[in-house]
C-alpha cells in the first residue's frame, strides 16, 4: 500500500528534479530517498522516474501518480483548514495568485482594506504568470487566483468581475495626447515600449495588431508596470497598457488613448478550485474584491 510519505518524497523529487536537491530539502539522506522510491515504483508495479547524468523525469506512470499525489496533498490541507475553522480557530494563511497588471492597480488597495477587517489573518499576495496560478490552484498551493476568465481547466470554477481593456499611454506633450480615442492601425510603425512577449498583455496586443493590422516598432521591454510608465515620462516613448494602470496614479504627466478597430480586452475575475471547501478568509477576499469592482463592472 503506498504511503503519503512516499507520495511527498516523489513530489521533493520532481520538484527539484534531482535527488540530491531534493533529500535537503527533506532533510534525509539521499540513499534513503532512493531507496523510499524505489518501494514506492515496487508497490505500483511499475518504474515512475527515468534516472540519467542529466537529471530526472517522470514516465507516463510517474507523471500520473505525481498528478494525484499533488491534488491529494492540496485536499489535505483544505481539510486542516477547514477543521481549524470548525474549532473556531479565527487566524491563519491566505494565498492569493495575482497576475501583474492586476496586482499592480488593484491588489494595494485590497490588501489594505482586507488587513484592515481581518488583521489574524495573513495574507501572502504572489505575483505570477495566468497559467501558473491555473497550475497551482489545481495543485492546491494557491486558495484563490485574480486572473483572467474563463479558465479552460475543468478543475477551476471562475467568477468574472470586470473587463480590463488595453490603452495607449502617452505623455502629455505627445501629438496625440489631446485625442479620445485612436485606431490601432494608426500605430503603423509607432516607436513603443512594451512588456515582455511572456505576459498575456503583451499577446493580447500583438493579436490586435495583427488584426487591423498594425507593425509598430518595438523599441524596448520592460517587465514591470511602474518601470514602463517611468519610461514613458523621461522618453516620451508611448505604451500599450491596461487603462486602469493609471489609477491611483499621478496623472498630470501622462494621458490615456482608447484603443479602437479593435479594441484589446479581456475578462478579469476570479479563480478556485471547483467542489473543494472554501475557507472563511477565502470567501470574506471574494466578497471584498466584489465589491471594489462593482464600479468597474459598469465602466
Amino acid at each position: 500500500m503506498m504511503e503519503l510519505r512516499q507520495l511527498r518524497y516523489l513530489v521533493a523529487v520532481v520538484q527539484a528534479a534531482n535527488f540530491t536537491r531534493a533529500a535537503e530539502t527533506l532533510f534525509i539522506s539521499q540513499s534513503a530517498l532512493s531507496q523510499q522510491i524505489q518501494v514506492l515504483e515496487q508497490t505500483v508495479g511499475t518504474v515512475l522516474i527515468n534516472r540519467s547524468k542529466r537529471g530526472v523525469s517522470l514516465t507516463a506512470a510517474g507523471s500520473i501518480l505525481y498528478q494525484h499525489a499533488e491534488r491529494i496533498f492540496g485536499e489535505l490541507q483544505q481539510a486542516e483548514t477547514a477543521i481549524r475553522e470548525l474549532a473556531g480557530l479565527q487566524r491563519g494563511e491566505l494565498t492569493i495568485g495575482v497576475v501583474q497588471t492586476v496586482n499592480d492597480y488593484l491588489i494595494p488597495a485590497l490588501a489594505a482594506s482586507f488587513a484592515n477587517r481581518h488583521p489574524r489573518i495573513k495574507l501572502l499576495i504572489e505575483e505570477a504568470p495566468a497559467d501558473t496560478i491555473e497550475q497551482r490552484l489545481v495543485a492546491g498551493e494557491l486558495q484563490l487566483g485574480l486572473s483572467f476568465v474563463p479558465s479552460s481547466h475543468e478543475l477551476l470554477a471562475s467568477q468574472e468581475l470586470f473587463e480590463e481593456r488595453l490603452a495607449l499611454i502617452v505623455r502629455s506633450d505627445h501629438p496625440l495626447a489631446s485625442q479620445q480615442e485612436v485606431a490601432v492601425s494608426a500605430l503603423d510603425t509607432m516607436e513603443l515600449v512594451l512588456l515582455a512577449k511572456s505576459f498575456c498583455t503583451r499577446r493580447l496586443w500583438e493579436e490586435s495588431a495583427r488584426l487591423a493590422p498594425a507593425q509598430p516598432r518595438i523599441v524596448m521591454e520592460l517587465n514591470t508596470v511602474s518601470s514602463i510608465l517611468a519610461v514613458v515620462e523621461r522618453t516620451g516613448l508611448p505604451t500599450v497598457l491596461p487603462a486602469l494602470s493609471l489609477n491611483d496614479r499621478p496623472t498630470a504627466n501622462l494621458a490615456r488613448i482608447r484603443l479602437i478597430n479593435p479594441t484589446p480586452a479581456r475578462k478579469v475575475g476570479l479563480l478556485w478550485q471547483r467542489d473543494v471547501y472554501r475557507c472563511h478568509a477565502t470567501q470574506a477576499f471574494s466578497e471584498l474584491v466584489q465589491t471594489a469592482t462593482a464600479h468597474l463592472r459598469e465602466a
